[in-house]
This record gives structure tokens, C-alpha cells and sequence, in this order.
């Protein structure tokens, strides 16, 4: 490949990566913030945020379904049907967020007790959820402009505004938790109070982009309501898959958080510290998986069918190499992140060795990531990845995570491991899909 590649490359998935990467760090600094009122409000929050990580799945199914077709009309320069797509993807996105928004609203305390049986994380946790949910709407809608943005090589403006809803979501995490500059101490509801600013400003910038630089992506509001059957056949005929993939996939991983609260507070309080601190570090992996699925989409568009293949191969090495450097680097990380939390010495220890586990596991994550959000579905191979997915994680994971924590009784460690164990399935039977080359596809030719 050559240095023209290498760039696109970094164009896509430089911006991507910040992206990424800005948006867990807030979630780092709101669990730092929320972790001054104690570890009762970390583990509280973090399970009622799980709430938000479904729906973030379900709109992210929403979206990519909907990216494997806009990244190829892209490819192809259609752009009456890809306005026609993008038109359909924000009214399903939006339709997924108002049903969250009403169900956590409406029951939160019910939302909460499928989590913990905790009483005092109940408590904690439920009106924080009612506040947040609001943010719901607002944040499906910026998700899905990301995805067109994306898909058509945009992906600087997104950083931007979500660096400006992070540096707004800091300032009234301070204000409203703390109860400084005249606002009143909220504690946990002012974490969510401050999410729904800042969710909304995000909205309001994305809106303002696409209003008066929408020429510059060929964006017609025009087509964009004017969705026909042919359109929404098409775009459901490799959506669906992916929705049910990434729902599924989210309600799966929501049960490992199920896992955690029914066997300590003390694994909940570490779990949630320590995912922050993961997510942080593959946040970054997330801008190799999004720029091989925006070129191999483009090249498969354009029919330059061999070029996607050296492309998807390119990235999946490179992906491979940068995860096991990151890996390092979260090891290291490990003891400074710690000191940043009052935490016991348990929780403390729970933290490092799960977190070791991670690092140890993440290049055959990254390799899953890649394989099956940049390269499978980006030649419509939708299908294949929504049964992977799901039956390795609830044929396989779940059942033995269930048995590490229950039936063995196992220290979290070995519960997490257990877990993860689903990840080694997937590499093997993606490794064998990926080199069938059927995902090598156009699917938007005449």
C-alpha cells in the first residue's frame, strides 16, 4: 500500500479514533467525579448507564446496517439513494431512542432491578435514569448524521462537536455534582442532568452542519424524506441482521453486568472502574475497524474488488499490531488510574488483574472488531456476522460466565476470563469466513 492509502487511512480514522476516544475519556471523568460521592454512586450509575450502552448498541446496528449501503452509493456517487437511506436511518434511529426514552422515564426503578438487587444502588440509580433518559433522543440522531458523516469521508466535524459536548458535559458535571458556581448539589442527578446539556448541544451542532455546509457531502432534505419500498426493502434486506446483531449482542454483554451485580457490590464498583479505563484504550482500535469499512465499502461501490481485499487485509495486520502495543500500554496504565479512585484494597486488586486479562485478550477482540465491522458487513455478509456473534456469545460466553460465577463460585478474574473466552471462538470462525472472500461484493450495481 502506498502513502496515498496510509493517509486516507489516517483522514477516516484519525478523527474517528479522537472521537472515540474523547467520548470514553468523559465517561472516565464521570466516573471520577461521580467516585467522589463514594463507591455506592459509581456502581449505581454504572449499572443504570447500562440502560443507555443497549440502546447505543441497538442505534450503532441501526446505523452500520444502514453504512454498508451508504458507503458504497458513496463509492458509486449515487447520491439521490443515499440521501434515501440516510433519510430512512434517522427515522428508525429515532424511533429506537423514543421507546428507551419512555420505558426510563416512565420505570426506571423496574430498569434498575433487572441489574442489582441492591435497594441503595436502586435508589441511587433509578432517578438518575429518568434524568438521563431525555439525552436518549438527542444522541440517536447525532449517532446516526456520525454514520452518514462517516460513510462519505467526513469524519472531522463529528470530533469537533463531540469534543465540544465533552468540555460542556465536564463543566456541568462540576457545577450541578458539586453544587459550584450557584447551581444546586445534585450529586448523581447532576451527572445526568449535565449529559442531557451536552447530548443536546451535540445535536444542535450536527443540525447546524448539515443545514448550512450540507452541500458539501450533496445532502437533499428533499429525497431524504421521500423514502420509496425499493429503499427500505433494500436497506432492511441488510440492516435487520446487523439490528438484531447489535441489539442482541447488547443485551448479551448487559448480562455480564447482570453477572457482576449478583455477586458483589465490591466486583460492580471494580467492573465499572476498570471498564473505563478498557474502553479508553480500545477506543482508539474503533478508528482502524471504521476506516476499513468506510474504503473497502467505497472500493466495493466502485467495483474495485481486488483493491478492497488488499485493504481489508492491510488494516486487519495493522489493527493486530496496534492492539497489542495498546495492550502494553493499559498494563501500565493500571497503577497511575488507581490512584485516581478511593477504592478498597479488593476493588483495587479486582481492577489490575482484570484489566491484565484484557490487555492479554485484546488482539483477538481487535481482530473481531475489524473482521466483522469493517469487512464482512461492509460487503453485506450481515447475516453470517449476526449468527457469529450471537451464538458465540449466548451458546458460549454467557453460559460460561454463568458457571464461573455461580456454579463454580469463581473469584471475578476467572469469571471475566471465562467470559472473554467467547472471543477466541469468534477469531477462529471469522478467520474461516474472512478468507472465503464472499463478502466480496457490490451491492449496489445495476
Amino acid at each position: 500500500m502506498n502513502k496515498l492509502f496510509w493517509k486516507k487511512v489516517l483522514i477516516i480514522g484519525v478523527p474517528v479514533a479522537l472521537q472515540n476516544l474523547i467520548n470514553t475519556f468523559v465517561n472516565v471523568i464521570d466516573t471520577f467525579m461521580i467516585g467522589s460521592l463514594g463507591e455506592e454512586y459509581v456502581s449505581a450509575i454504572g449499572l443504570a448507564s447500562k440502560v443507555f450502552f443497549v440502546l447505543n448498541l441497538l442505534v450503532f446496528g441501526i446505523v452500520s446496517g444502514c453504512s454498508v449501503l451508504l458507503s458504497q452509493y458513496f463509492g458509486k456517487k449515487d447520491d439521490e439513494n443515499l440521501n434515501k437511506t440516510f433519510g430512512f436511518l434517522v427515522s428508525m434511529s429515532l424511533g429506537a431512542s423514543i421507546i428507551f426514552f419512555i420505558f426510563s422515564v416512565a420505570m426506571p426503578n423496574v430498569l434498575m432491578r433487572i441489574f442489582t438487587n441492591s435497594d441503595t444502588l436502586i435508589e441511587i440509580g433509578a432517578p438518575y435514569l429518568r434524568i438521563v433518559g431525555i439525552s436518549y433522543i438527542f444522541t440517536s440522531l447525532s449517532l446516526a448524521s456520525t454514520g452518514l458523516f462517516r460513510s462519505v469521508n467526513k469524519t472531522r466535524a463529528p470530533m469537533i462537536f463531540t469534543l465540544i459536548s465533552v468540555l460542556i458535559n465536564v463543566f456541568f458535571n462540576f457545577c450541578f455534582i458539586y453544587g459550584k458556581l450557584g447551581m444546586p448539589e445534585l450529586k448523581g442527578d447532576g451527572a445526568a442532568l449535565a449529559t442531557v446539556i451536552a447530548r443536546f448541544v451535540e445535536f444542535g451542532c450536527m443540525i447546524i452542519y448539515m443545514l448550512f455546509f450540507r452541500k458539501n457531502i450533496n445532502l437533499s432534505f428533499r429525497q431524504m424524506i421521500l423514502i420509496d419500498k425499493n429503499t427500505v426493502k433494500k436497506t432492511l434486506r441488510f440492516a435487520i441482521p446487523v439490528i438484531i446483531n447489535e441489539f442482541g449482542w447488547g443485551l448479551g454483554t448487559t448480562m455480564y453486568s447482570v453477572i457482576y451485580g449478583h455477586m458483589s457490590d465490591d466486583v460492580v464498583a471494580a467492573m465499572t472502574i476498570a471498564s473505563a479505563l478498557q474502553d479508553l484504550v480500545y477506543a482508539l482500535l474503533f478508528g482502524v475497524s471504521t476506516a476499513c469499512a468506510v474504503i473497502v465499502g467505497n472500493q466495493l461501490g466502485a467495483n474495485q474488488l481486488d483493491e478492497a481485499k488488499k485493504t481489508a487485509k492491510t488494516l486487519v495486520i495493522a489493527g493486530i499490531i496496534l492492539s497489542a502495543i495498546l495492550g502494553g500500554v493499559l498494563i501500565l496504565l493500571i497503577r497511575p488510574y488507581l490512584n485516581l479512585y478511593k477504592t478498597t484494597d479488593i476493588v483495587s486488586t479486582y481492577i489490575t488483574r482484570v484489566c491484565i486479562v484484557y490487555a492479554v485478550t485484546m488482539p483477538f477482540r481487535t481482530f473481531n472488531l475489524i473482521n466483522i465491522v469493517g469487512i464482512l458487513r461492509s460487503g453485506g455478509d450481515t447475516v453470517f456476522c449476526m449468527l457469529m456473534e450471537l451464538g458465540s456469545l449466548w451458546l458460549f460466553g454467557i453460559p460460561m460466565g454463568c458457571l464461573g460465577a455461580f456454579g463454580l463460585h469463581l473469584e471475578i478474574t476467572w469469571v471475566f476470563l471465562m467470559l472473554e473466552s467467547e472471543q477466541f471462538l469468534k477469531a477462529i470462525i471469522g478467520t474461516i469466513r474472512y478468507k472465503q472472500y464472499k463478502w466480496v461484493k457490490n451491492l449496489v450495481m445495476n
